[in-house]
C-alpha cells in the first residue's frame, strides 16, 4: 500500500502530507464495503493519471467502488477504464460518473446486458457516437441513448459486444 502510495504522489506530484485526506478515504471505502484497498489505491492512481484533481480522483475512486458491489460489474480496472472512457467520449463531468456507472446498473438489471458489455461497447464506439449527438444532447443524455441503442441490439441479437460495437462505430462513422 505504501508503494502505491509512493507511485500516487509521482503521479499528482503531491507531497505525502496532501494526500493524507485521500488516503483516510481510501481507507475508509476499503474498510466500509469490504474492498482491497491495494486495488483501490490502483485506482486512484489511474484517475490521477487522466490529470483529475484530488477530490475528483477521490469521488471517482468512490464510484468505481460501489459499482463493484453490484453483480454485472467485472473487475474494478475495467470499469475505471470504461468510466474514463465514457466521461471523456461523452465530455460529462466526473461529478456525474455515479449517474455513468449507475446508468448501467440500472439498464443490465432491466435487460439481458452485463455493464462489462456496455464498457466495451463505450471504448469501442462511445466516441463516434458522442460526435454524432453533441449538437443535439446534454452528454449525459447522448450516453444514456448510447447504452440504450447498444443494449436493444444486444439483447435481441446476443452478438458479442465487441461485434455490435464495431458495427455501430461503422454505422455512426457513415451518418456523420
Amino acid at each position: 500500500f505504501e508503494r502505491e502510495m509512493v507511485r500516487l504522489q509521482q503521479v499528482t506530484g503531491r507531497t505525502q502530507h496532501q494526500l493524507v485526506g485521500l488516503k483516510k478515504a481510501l481507507s475508509d471505502v476499503a474498510v466500509g464495503l469490504g474492498i482491497d484497498s491495494n486495488e483501490l489505491i490502483g485506482i486512484a492512481r489511474l484517475f490521477a493519471q487522466t490529470g483529475q484533481t484530488i477530490s475528483e480522483v477521490e469521488a471517482s475512486m468512490k464510484a468505481v467502488a460501489r459499482s463493484s458491489l453490484a453483480p454485472t460489474f467485472g473487475e474494478m480496472t475495467n470499469t475505471a477504464e470504461g468510466l474514463i472512457a465514457a466521461l471523456n467520449q461523452f465530455r460529462i463531468s466526473v461529478g456525474d460518473s455515479e449517474a455513468v456507472l449507475g446508468a448501467m446498473n440500472r439498464v443490465s438489471k432491466k435487460f439481458a446486458v452485463e455493464s462489462q458489455d456496455m464498457i466495451a461497447a463505450v471504448r469501442r464506439a462511445g466516441g463516434v457516437f458522442a460526435l454524432a449527438a453533441k449538437q443535439t444532447q446534454e452528454p449525459i443524455e447522448a450516453f444514456e441513448e448510447f447504452i440504450s441503442i447498444f443494449t436493444a441490439v444486444r439483447s435481441t441479437t446476443r452478438e458479442s459486444a465487441e461485434t455490435i460495437a464495431t458495427g455501430l462505430r461503422t454505422i455512426f462513422t457513415r451518418i456523420q
